[in-house]
């Protein structure tokens, strides 16, 4: 695989700019920081090929880490570094880690410099761009966060090497949900196999929707297709957040009545090894508490991405004497006896 090209975007207002830039190997990627985050299992893997002479703070990935908790042990680090305003952290890892440590930095001294080198499919497809930062709180995901878009970001794909296939898995949802927002091709490539044409896809999908919208105030929520389920399914289910998009993202075409473009969504999702199935769906009245806490909530209803065609999503309200009915049924379609 060609190794991708470098990409920059502009981000409005007072947010720095973001440059992506590639690395074929760990040794190749050069960082300014003056402290390294780095996911425990990334240190066990690849830390003696990462050659920066920079003081590391070693962090449990997964999910499990976005808590108050590790973000006060990583303002502790900060201070005993002497990180200050002048300084930049050098977040390793998955999403969850680059969620925890960016949140972090964006919080130090009101906001320091950051840098990202993600080391899953689904962070360098989608969760290292954008600027959005993140805690989990009571069972829900993502209830605390602030936006602080990182300087750079460098993609190796050579982490992928190591990356467990469930892991794996969860980021080909995510060129799923992207290539059906914005890029087919991005599809075409996860399914040859191409990571490097994947992601540079999916970037340049988010880097152009970001670009309109960087506080998630209008159509920057089209990137949520297949996650207000999604979340609600993963936190119920402890499924991994690759499973439950690839299960929201049909659900959200039934709920839109595009039943056609659900099965071929569908088909297109069991290529890549991902379920469109389970064997005991959850009750509408399960799921409802932890949607009713989704960020696109109103006062008049939810707003639901509802993909209509490959390329063609939309932002809809669905008020809530038709959510639930709805709900109900694309719930339903998600068991093996239909």
């Amino acid at each position: 695989m060609a190794c991708m090209e470098p990409l920059t975007f502009i981000w409005p207002g007072e947010s720095p700019g973001t440059t992506v830039r590639p690395a074929r190997e760990p040794e190749e990627i050069e960082s300014r920081a003056d402290l390294l985050l780095i996911d425990s299992r990334v240190e066990a893997l690849w830390g003696a090929r990462l050659s920066w002479n920079k003081p590391r703070v070693v962090i449990p990935g997964g999910e499990a880490c976005k808590t108050h908790e590790n973000l006060v042990k990583l303002w502790k680090s900060f201070a005993e570094a002497g990180i200050n305003r002048e300084s930049a952290v050098c977040v390793t890892g998955g999403g969850s880690v680059c969620d925890l440590g960016a949140l972090a930095a964006s919080t130090w001294m009101r906001g320091v410099g950051l840098e990202l080198v993600p080391t899953t499919l689904l962070c360098m497809a989608d969760a290292c761009l954008g600027g959005k930062t993140a805690l989990n709180l009571s069972g829900v995901k993502n209830q605390v966060g602030t936006f602080h878009p990182a300087e750079t970001i460098t993609i190796c794909t050579a982490f992928l090497k190591t990356l467990p296939e469930a892991e794996l898995l969860s980021g080909k949802a995510e060129v799923v949900k992207t290539g059906l927002i914005g890029d087919r091709k991005a599809c075409d490539a996860i399914l040859r196999g191409d990571c490097n044409e994947a992601v540079s896809r999916c970037l340049s999908v988010k880097g152009r929707i970001v670009r309109q919208d960087l506080n998630d105030r209008g159509v920057r929520k089209i990137l949520n297709l297949g996650h207000t389920l999604g979340h609600a399914l993963e936190m119920l289910l402890s499924i991994s957040h690759g499973e439950a998009v690839a299960l929201g993202i049909p659900a959200a075409a039934r709920m839109g009545g595009e039943n056609d473009l659900a099965l071929e969504l569908e088909s297109t999702i069991a290529a890549l090894g991902l379920p469109t199935r389970l064997s005991r769906p959850p009750e509408a009245e399960e799921v409802m508490p932890l949607i009713r806490r989704d960020k696109k909530t109103t006062g008049d209803g939810r707003v639901w991405v509802i993909p209509r065609g490959w390329e063609d999503c939309r932002l809809e309200m669905i008020p809530p004497d038709r959510e639930e009915k709805l709900l109900r049924e694309a719930l339903k379609a998600l068991g093996h006896d239909r």
